[in-house]
């Protein structure tokens, strides 16, 4: 049948039921061909944007291999109403690091938005629409962003610095030197912070300022070659030639390197390498050290110079039983990077554990002269310093050993009451401890030996003593606490019960095996048959008043690492 432009009754009668079949074809497949994540199925409608497919037929096979399946994975996900938001927000976010690696801006935004709606109070979001505006040159939208993640966490430590150089872009200097002048933290971020501040200086011609500012600097991180040339010109502004001629001669490229987590985990994206990060990582939290540091090697194959997984990977091979490799790694780390502080502090952690506590202690203050701060290298480094009877100095140093650190907190009163400062000024701060923290029982512990056994009669104080020993022993029996409760009895004047007591603590320490502690609890009882009491309130071999020996693997598969990979 030739067309020939007109149509029949019973012609257009099988053209419109053709019409209706294939548009009920288009109904029932369309799901099937249609793009949700360019339209979002009506249940996310109003609340997620859709993210057009790109043309990225010039990219790499890896690149687009990498999005297809990113794609594929978040439009599953966002086809089931039943998708959990927090994993769909993941799911975007990871659609966004990607465009943004590809230099897809305007999709990484907009899958970065998704994932922000999903997840509104994801600190990770917001920093990620921050950074990327900063990237494009959009400071005022990468400052509202910033100011947006402030409110999830403001202590994120390259928040400062990038909300600063936002303001520092965008010529207001004012507020670009108050945020700057707050960063702290790990050295390169604190370098960086004084390298603005120092160009600031620069502008407003305070090159006096500029100069101090731009030598702590490189005080900080003696790597930051780029320093070098904004300190040269201070210097031939103030009139000094001879120190601008100095300076220049050392220029070169090199920033202070920031520690940005979230920014690190694009970079390792970047390199494929993320991916084994990642499963390093989960297994690592399930114990499977071994797996875990042949999945960090993989990742390192492709990631090379990344030294922040590389010290991940000594933390595993440590944990794993392999100590002497861990120490090898760390090495190969600290001499590309000397100046690293979690490498240097490891390694002081590793030698402290094996017994080399010289050279341990050499290596914890070389962390403090790099980052003043550390809570870490501050605590073990008093516990040396307090078993060596150093105790000013370990006093000093047990004050920066982190607020959230119990022991750091009696351990520097130990070391109060050992410097031979007045009991009164030891119970007096004592007891500010404790009204801070009430539930820290072995300051009040500490507080019942003290009231009981104390010389001072202003400090002594036998029924405070039984009362608050009574309290902790009815939360918690254990032998420290019979023991101080057994004490202040007997200061209390009633040693009958105190050797009751103190023959049954003495019955069941065989669960502690002979030793200082047990001698100390046969002295004690003695005294109590005497009717005498120990002069000493805070003995040498209390279990709860003496640092416990470090425990090297508690501190690799603990201590906390901003920047993992």
């Amino acid at each position: 049948m030739v067309y020939t432009g007109r149509m029949h009754g019973e012609d257009r009668l099988w053209s419109k039921l053709l019409g209706c079949l294939i548009g009920l074809l288009i109904a029932a497949c369309g799901p099937a061909w249609a793009d949700p994540l360019s339209e979002p199925p009506a249940h996310w409608q109003g609340k997620l944007r859709g993210i057009p497919e790109a043309d990225i037929s010039g990219a790499e096979p890896s690149a687009r291999k990498a999005l297809d399946e990113a794609r594929e994975k978040t439009a599953e996900l966002i086809t089931s109403a039943a998708s959990d938001p927090a994993e769909l927000a993941w799911a975007f976010g990871n659609l966004g690091n990607l465009y943004q690696l590809y230099d897809v801006h305007t999709l990484a935004e907009l899958s970065y938005i998704n994932a922000q709606a999903l997840e509104p109070d994801n600190f990770r979001w917001a920093y990620y629409i921050g950074y990327l505006a900063f990237s494009d040159g959009r400071m005022r939208s990468a400052i509202d962003w910033f100011e947006k993640a402030a409110q999830f966490n403001p202590d994120y430590p390259a928040l400062g610095l990038r909300l600063g150089r936002a303001w520092y872009e965008l010529s207001d200097f004012e507020q670009a030197r108050e945020v700057l002048e707050g960063v702290d933290g790990a050295p390169g971020l604190r370098a960086a912070a004084l390298y603005y501040l120092g160009q600031i200086d620069l502008l407003e011609r305070d090159y006096e300022r500029a100069v101090e500012r731009f030598q702590l600097a490189l005080t900080i991180d003696p790597q930051a070659s780029r320093i070098h040339y904004p300190l040269a010109r201070a210097y031939r502004a103030l009139g000094d030639v001879e120190g601008a001629r100095r300076q220049l001669a050392l220029q070169g490229p090199e920033m202070p390197s920031l520690e940005d987590p979230l920014v690190q985990e694009l970079k390792a994206l970047e390199t494929g390498a993320r991916p084994h990060y990642i499963r390093a990582m989960e297994q690592v939290e399930q114990g499977e050290y071994q797996a875990a540091a042949e999945s960090f090697r993989q990742g390192l194959e492709r990631d090379p110079e990344n030294g922040n997984a590389r010290i991940s990977l000594c933390r595993t091979l440590y944990l794993a039983g392999e100590p002497d490799q861990a120490r090898q790694g760390l090495e190969q780390v600290l001499s590309a990077t000397p100046h690293k502080v979690l490498a240097l502090f490891l390694m002081a952690v590793l030698l402290d554990g094996a017994g080399d506590r010289d050279q341990a202690a050499t290596l914890y203050r070389r962390v403090l002269g790099i980052d003043p701060q550390h809570a870490g290298a501050h605590f073990f480094l008093a516990n040396q310093l307090l078993r060596q009877g150093k105790h000013r100095e370990a006093v000093e140093h047990y004050a920066f050993a982190g607020a959230d650190n119990p022991p750091a907190r009696l351990y520097r009163l130990l070391a109060l009451y050992r410097s031979g400062q007045s009991q009164v000024v030891v119970r007096d701060e004592l007891q500010a401890e404790i009204s801070q923290h009430p539930n820290l029982q072995m300051l009040q512990y500490a507080l019942v030996r003290l009231l009981a056994l104390s010389q001072d009669p202003e400090v002594r104080d036998p029924a405070l003593a039984v009362t608050l020993a009574t309290e902790l022993v009815m939360g918690f029996a254990i032998p420290p606490y019979l023991e101080a409760l057994a004490l202040a009895q007997g200061a209390a004047g009633d040693f009958e019960q105190a050797i009751a007591l103190q023959n049954q603590l003495l019955a069941g320490a065989v669960w502690m095996g002979a030793g200082p502690y047990q001698d100390q609890l046969q002295a004690v009882l003695e005294g109590f048959e005497r009717g005498q009491l120990p002069d000493q309130p805070w003995p040498e071999h209390d279990p709860i008043l003496t640092p416990q020996p470090l425990d090297p693997a508690a501190v690799f598969r603990e201590y906390p690492s901003a920047v993992p990979y």
